[in-house]
């Protein structure tokens, strides 16, 4: 923080510690609110509000990859970034501004022929990598949305199970048990997943069960990983074809369960909407091809990640910033295109330079500060 502190290190009971807490606030001190200390090292320029924040996903990291992202935002990999683009800024304002406070004293003319492959290609180009960096890869965070779907007593709650490692779903041998979404966190090979197991998709006149069907279907629109579970050698029924239709856009796995029924090698016949994805033969009762499946689901997680090859990821809020500057740079560039006065293309260069201050916080509102660190818990 930048600030002198002293530790009182107490090995003794709960009793004893708070009698020398209560000691301490007596003599004049004060219980730190959430988020203080980082605050207090923010508001003493140890740190940048990036950096504050990353020490939130720190504490929220649910995977080896989040962690990893947050420790290089916190090591200051974004901050470095986002100094450059705002220097850069700067300095072509600076430049601007010299021009028209000293048009003859400045040496060398700036012409619409430098300025504009200059804030294209080094300033909007890295702003759009980072924009882009949180709209493909911001599950990484937050974890990818995958789904069980299947009609009822296909197997989808014995297969949450396994994959979760817990108890999580009730599993019975009478259809329609599970009725509302279960949610487990899980890691595949560092990378965080929510999975979420559904009500078996049929139409039912249960009024309970029918709300938990119309739950899964919404469910389905957010997921990134659909497996969706067949019982292995029985032909799809209208109701399955008709949840091929609604999947056919998705990324999706084919789960056929209960192989240890099959008295023989039946394959059936698949929608081309269907033919297309991968799919794999399982027996959840008898733990048979439950390892292909993971190395399936593995390889298409891989596919989700391929070309995330920085830890640069920004969170909401630096996007949305991120959006207001490109489209003060837009702008600018429109102005520049229609020969504009120069004065102008000053005005849209602040904008820009504002909204990347207000990332780092160099120019940030006390509301919007005070929200940003009440999401921190006691002690950090």
């Amino acid at each position: 923080t930048r600030e002198d502190v002293v530790e009182i290190h107490a090995h003794a009971g709960y009793q004893t510690l708070q009698s020398i807490l209560k000691a301490v606030l007596d003599a004049g001190a004060e219980l730190a609110d959430p988020g203080e200390f980082t605050k207090r090292a923010y508001l003493n320029g140890r740190i940048d509000l990036t950096q504050a924040e990353a020490v939130v996903d720190i504490i929220n990291a649910r995977s080896d990859l989040a962690r990893e992202i947050a420790f290089s935002q916190i090591n200051g990999n974004l901050k470095e970034i986002i100094s450059d683009i705002r220097k850069s800024l700067i300095d072509i304002q600076t430049r601007i501004q010299a021009e028209i406070d000293f048009p003859d004293e400045v040496p060398d003319s700036i012409t619409i022929d430098t300025l504009f492959p200059e804030i294209q290609d080094h300033i909007i180009l890295p702003i759009q990598k980072l924009i882009q960096n949180h709209d493909q890869f911001s599950f990484l965070k937050e974890g990818i949305q995958s789904i069980i779907i299947g009609a009822p007593n296909v197997g989808k709650s014995s297969l949450m199970n396994h994959l979760s490692r817990k108890d999580k779903s009730i599993v019975t041998a009478f259809p329609g048990t599970t009725r509302d979404l279960i949610e487990e966190h899980v890691q595949f090979y560092g990378i965080p997943m929510v999975l979420t197991d559904t009500a078996g998709l049929h139409e039912s006149n249960d009024p309970v069960e029918s709300l938990g069907i119309e739950r899964a279907l919404s469910k389905i629109k957010q997921a990134d990983l659909v497996l969706f579970m067949l019982q292995a050698g029985h032909p799809l029924t209208q109701n399955e074809l008709q949840i091929s239709e609604l999947i056919n856009e998705k990324q999706v796995i084919l789960v056929f369960n209960k192989v240890d029924l099959l008295t023989e090698n039946r394959e059936i016949e698949l929608p081309k909407t269907l033919s297309r994805f991968p799919s794999v033969y399982i027996s959840v009762l008898k733990n048979t091809g439950l390892d292909l499946l993971k190395t399936i689901i593995e390889n298409s997680i891989s596919q989700k990640i391929e070309g995330f090859h920085d830890s640069l990821m920004p969170n909401i809020r630096h996007k949305n910033l991120l959006d207001k500057t490109l489209s003060s740079l837009y702008r600018l560039l429109e102005g520049l295109s229609s020969r504009t006065p120069s004065d102008l293309w000053v005005l849209d260069l602040n904008d820009a330079i504002m909204q990347l201050g207000q990332i780092s916080g160099e120019n940030l509102y006390p509301d919007i500060l005070d929200q940003i660190f009440n999401n921190f818990c006691i002690g950090k």
